[in-house]
Formats: structure tokens, C-alpha cells, sequence
């Protein structure tokens, strides 16, 4: 997500400034200081993100701002943003650091939640958050009003929980598919960046994409734009037929992989198995569409010496391999998202922020409405609101 002042237009700031959609949406739904609730957001600490802090601000205070690792665990970020917004910022390096870091975060905001009569609200990504409740403070979820999810791997995980506490998403929403579209775009985006580099065309190769989504189909359908042939892998029929009724190579097993130059893992779990990589071509290019490290078994990848030939690719030398002979397994991004390699940049801000919209409604739903233990949906009604206002507040550039 290339912020605008970085890009070398000739335009004035006034010209490239997009509409402030997030200040006029906490307008539009007359919001004000929640005084019955304390806050915590674990984040890709993005600019965008910003933009939606920045709208909450005297509204909805954060006790701690937590950025996921793999996106936001650089000391540039953690510069920019403690300069930002001070202390309450955390941007931990490793996995290990990050759960440890958001535990102790849950913590401390329980205690001024004890102290102040008050509950707590989580707005988070991937399922961190509502998994380390549930194993960590199950005997002070007294506390906890809600959790709000953006993505549906954080549902998917919730799903697998004895749930205890309510949790909102749109992650399925009608606008989360418009992003996911967008979001298939830009992984390709990079994808084909890296080859470039590499000196190397995607025209005329073949890729798989296993998992037949909405960001899965993205990443096919942008792959064709390119020239390139795609294949799409998914295990549920009714995917697959979805993807061939739209002109797509489609199957509910892998078949051809040796053909292929890029393997791309959008199945929301491990996709991407020692079976499939030891089936791969010399020099394939495996990457993952997925929100978390999940989708490429990247064990397996390290059981063989690597070098990295790349700043985004670490190739693995395997020797006499069954089946083959010497090749060059190369993973992007260490096995994290394609789309998060520093400096691509994402789907495009005004887009992202109509899902943040309707994070900001679901944060405002919690604290005025009673909600079960379970997973919620946001509403149809509240998904137009968001809308509406998007599409207004465009038409006004």
C-alpha cells in the first residue's frame, strides 16, 4: 500500500488526496466516546491502518496497538509508529515474541478493565487473539465483550474453539470479495515483479494455484492476463466448477506439476505438501496467497541447503531427489504472503478501507449490542451503509 507522497507525481497533494472515507463513516454513524470499554488492535501496521486509528481517536482509544510479525516487525515500522502514537505501539520480531508480547498487552488492559468496571474489545487479524483467550485467560473471559476478525483465517480458527466470547467478522462480506479480487491481482503483481528481476517472462509458463476462493480465482484470472497458463487445484466440486464454468483449467487433485514454473498456495491451510514440492521442475517458484506462514511446508524445504538469490527468494538445492536430478526449489517471501514483500505494495488504499469501514461498525456493534458466545457476521444492512457512503464520497473526487 504505496503511500501517495511517495510516488513521484507531478500533481499536488489537494489532486492525489483520496476522500476521507473512515472520518466521514465515524461521522455518518454518529459515534462518540466509549467510556463502557477499553480496546486493543493486533494489525499489518500500514498506513491505512493509521487512517482508521486516526478516525477512532477520542473515540476508541487503543490500550495497545500489536503489528503481526511478518508485516509489521521491522524497526522502520516500529520507528514510524511509536513516533505516531508513542508507547502503546509493540512490533515483535518472531512468532514467539508476538504471542508473548500480545499476553502480556491482554493482560494489562484486564487489569484496567477489573479496576474500571469496564470490558474489553479486540480487533485483530488471523486468530491470534481469540485463540490465546481461550488457552491462556479462559477463567477471566468475564472480561472480554467481544473479538473482531478480518480475515477467514482467523474465523477458520475460531470455528475449531469451544467458543466463550462473541466474535464479529467480515471476513465472507460482499466487499471482502471485491478485496479479495484486488488482492489475487497484486500477489500476481509481485510475482511477476520477481521474475523480471530474475530476467525472466511469466508469458507462456505454467502455474498451479491450489485453492479455487475468492483470492484463489483472483490469482488465476490475473495470471491469465498475463499470458500465463493457470491450473487451479481445490478439493471442494463445487469450486472447481465455478472455475471452469469461468474459463479456467480446474481439478480436485493436482496433476502436471512438473510443467509448472510457479506454484501458488490459496487454500487458507497447508496446500503446498512435501508430496506436491517433490514433484516440482527445476527453478519453480512457490509462493503463498494465504494471510499466515501455513499454506508451503517449509520444513520439508529446509531439510535442504539454501542461498539466497534474491531479496524476496531463497532457493533450495536438492541433489538426486526421487525422480529427478539436481533442482532448485525457490521460495518467495520465506513462505509468508506474497503481497507483504516489502516495497510491492497491496491493493489500493481506498479499497482496503472499505473493509476497514466495516471494521469500525462492527467495533461500534459490540459495544451497543449484546452478542452471544459464537461467530457473527456483519449484516447486509451495515455492509450498504459502508457502501453507500464509499460510493458517495468517491463521487465527490
Amino acid at each position: 500500500m504505496t503511500p501517495l507522497n511517495n510516488m513521484a507525481l507531478g500533481a499536488s497533494a489537494d489532486y492525489v488526496r483520496r476522500a476521507n472515507y473512515l472520518p466521514a463513516l465515524v461521522e455518518r454513524l454518529d459515534l462518540c466516546q466509549a467510556e463502557t470499554h477499553r480496546f486493543m488492535l493486533v494489525a499489518h501496521l500500514f498506513d491505512d491502518t493509521m487512517r482508521m486509528i486516526d478516525a477512532l481517536a477520542g473515540i476508541m482509544d487503543f490500550d495497545a496497538i500489536i503489528g503481526i510479525p511478518y508485516s509489521s516487525g521491522s524497526d522502520a515500522t516500529r520507528t514510524k509508529w511509536q513516533s505516531r502514537y508513542g508507547s502503546i505501539v509493540n512490533c515483535p520480531k518472531t512468532e514467539d515474541d508476538f504471542k508473548e508480547t500480545l499476553a502480556a498487552a491482554i493482560q494489562k488492559s484486564f487489569l484496567q478493565c477489573r479496576s474500571s468496571g469496564q470490558k474489553l474489545v479486540i480487533q485483530e487479524v488471523g486468530g491470534y487473539v481469540v485463540e490465546l483467550l481461550h488457552e491462556r485467560f479462559a477463567d477471566q473471559l468475564d472480561l472480554v465483550e467481544g473479538v473482531v476478525e478480518i480475515t477467514k483465517q482467523g474465523v477458520w480458527r475460531a470455528e475449531q474453539l469451544n467458543l466463550k466470547v462473541p466474535v464479529l467478522h467480515c471476513a465472507d462480506s460482499e466487499l471482502k470479495r471485491l478485496e479479495a479480487k484486488r488482492c489475487g491481482e497484486t500477489i500476481v503483481r509481485c510475482l511477476d515483479g520477481l521474475s523480471r528481476d530474475l530476467g525472466n517472462s511469466l508469458a507462456g509458463r505454467h502455474a498451479a494455484v491450489f485453492g479455487a476462493g475468492w483470492i484463489g480465482s483472483g490469482v488465476a484470472h490475473a495470471f491469465r492476463r498475463l499470458d500465463v497458463i493457470p491450473m487451479v487445484i481445490d478439493t471442494d466440486p463445487l469450486k472447481v466448477a465455478e472455475a471452469r464454468l469461468s474459463g479456467l483449467q480446474a481439478h480436485m487433485s493436482p496433476r502436471d506439476l512438473d510443467k509448472c514454473d510457479l506454484i501458488v498456495g490459496a487454500a487458507g491451510r497447508l496446500s503446498i505438501t512435501e508430496q506436491v514440492l517433490r514433484q516440482l521442475r527445476n527453478g519453480c517458484m512457490v509462493a503463498s496467497a494465504s494471510s499466515r506462514r501455513i499454506e508451503i511446508d517449509v520444513d520439508y524445504l529446509e531439510t535442504a541447503p539454501s542461498a539466497v538469490i534474491h531479496a524476496s527468494i531463497r532457493a533450495f538445492h536438492f541433489q538426486n531427489d526421487i525422480g529427478h536430478g539436481e533442482r532448485q526449489i525457490c521460495l518467495v517471501n520465506d513462505g509468508y504472503p506474497a503481497n507483504f514483500i516489502p516495497g510491492s505494495g497491496s491493493v489500493a488504499d481506498e479499497i482496503v478501507e472499505l473493509i476497514l469501514g466495516e471494521l469500525i461498525v462492527l467495533m461500534s456493534d459490540i459495544t451497543f449490542y449484546p452478542y452471544e458466545p459464537g461467530i457473527h457476521r456483519i449484516t447486509p444492512a451495515s455492509e450498504a451503509l459502508c457502501t453507500q457512503l464509499w460510493i458517495e464520497q468517491r463521487d465527490q473526487l
